[in-house]
């Protein structure tokens, strides 16, 4: 009985130094650490004069790596003996290892998301057995499924988990039975697992009183944004290269004029000959100047972190796809809404479905008539590049067009 405190003070010292910051066992944010508390049920070695054994494991995990963790677990569980009905008890101190094959989707809502993963561990059992305990070493070998507990949009990481293993100790002879070595005895368990870090939607910020010319809308949280416009050419001081345009100049992304001598739009067509004198800055466009089919990823059409607030670069290329539009009357637009990975997936496919209704909203403000625009959102599954940077992040929180020809409406 002695030996149980300093066992559990050692288990935690080696598991504090042997942890490093990367990714833990989770459901799909994985960082940082989790707790995990579990009922088990034991079928014990079919040599020990006991019925099945009833109690409960206590988990504590950090990361070790990518779909690695470390696990401290105790374990503690009682047993009744055939022979006299009195109770044993057994309690376990493991660290184990645990290596996850990331969460798996399936197309179909019948099938919830899981995330499968292997165990192993080493240990000590401290077994009472007909009133005389001993301490042995131990190995826990198992597998385990792990499944998403979410609420709509609301993902704090937590999880229902499945465990069966094996608790392999050596005996010694010193435990029922007392001519075996080795016992091995099996435990299924049922549990719930919670990080010790979460996530909520981003909170709601009351919208600003004063007006002002220039304003980007958030349709989540109806947050209204002004952005000062001193040329009003619609990008924002902050971020205006080229603050000083005349009026009605077309501009470029970073706000400065596009107008040139003889060819207005800048599409490479002479203004004598186009016939679509309004196309966006760098459309594909034919002889005649009018755009062709085509699908853009925009980069200047970006969006706040975790929102779906459109950025002030954003609003002046989007204007400019507008002008297109209103101006070619055989054009719908698809808009396909995109995020980066800091969030969950369930909530990152529906901030991408909003990012791409905020541009649709913000194209109807400017004349464009919605019956020409869809709107789809992709969520965190077509990255333009690894999620492993601020800068790479920007670029995946983007929205996509598709341009295409409506036969029925024929170009001005």
């Amino acid at each position: 009985m002695t030996f149980r405190f300093p066992m559990i003070r050692a288990g935690l010292l080696v598991a504090t130094l042997m942890a490093s910051d990367a990714m833990a066992l989770a459901v799909d944010d994985d960082r940082g650490y989790y707790l995990a508390g579990f009922g088990s049920y034991e079928r014990p070695d079919s040599g020990r004069d006991s019925d099945n054994g009833y109690g409960f494991q206590v988990t504590l995990g950090r990361a070790i790596g990518a779909n690695q963790a470390l696990e401290l677990s105790f374990l503690n569980l009682r047993r009744d003996r055939n022979i006299d009905g009195r109770p044993d008890y057994q309690r376990a101190l493991s660290l184990d290892y645990v290596r996850d094959f990331g969460l798996q989707r399936f197309q179909t809502a019948l099938l919830p998301d899981v995330k499968p993963y292997l165990l192993g561990s080493i240990g000590g059992v401290l077994e009472d057995v007909r009133g005389d305990s001993h301490l042995h070493p131990a190995l826990n070998l198992g597998a385990g499924l792990l499944f998403p507990l979410r609420l709509g949009i609301w993902d704090w990481g937590w999880g229902l988990r499945t465990e069966v293993k094996g608790l392999i100790q050596y005996n010694d002879r010193k435990s029922a039975p007392a001519d075996d070595d080795f016992l091995a005895d099996l435990r299924f368990q049922i549990g719930l697992h919670i990080p010790l870090r979460w996530q909520t939607p981003p909170p709601a910020v009351s919208p600003p009183s004063r007006e002002c010319a220039l304003t980007a809308v958030d349709p989540v949280t109806g947050r209204r944004d002004c952005l000062n416009d001193g040329d009003r050419d619609g990008i924002a001081d902050d971020v205006d290269a080229c603050p000083d345009t005349a009026s009605g100049d077309r501009v470029d992304d970073r706000g400065c004029s596009l107008t040139t001598a003889g060819d207005a739009d800048a599409d490479g067509v002479a203004d004598g000959t186009d016939a679509c004198a309004n196309t966006a800055t760098g459309l594909q466009v034919d002889a005649g100047g009018c755009a062709v089919e085509q699908t853009l990823s925009l980069q200047a059409v970006s969006f706040e972190s975790g929102s779906a607030v459109l950025t002030g670069v954003a609003t002046g290329v989007l204007d400019g796809i507008a002008a297109t539009l209103n101006h070619q009357d055989n054009l719908r637009l698809e808009i396909a809404g995109h995020t980066d990975d800091t969030a969950s997936a369930a909530y990152n496919l529906k901030l991408s479905e909003l990012r791409a209704e905020a541009v649709r909203q913000y194209l109807i403000a400017r004349g464009v008539d919605g019956e020409r625009l869809s709107t789809r959102g992709y969520g965190e599954t077509q990255p333009l590049a690894a999620n492993d940077s601020d800068a790479n992040r920007a670029l995946n929180r983007r929205v996509d067009f598709k341009l295409l020809i409506n036969a029925a409406a024929p170009p001005p």
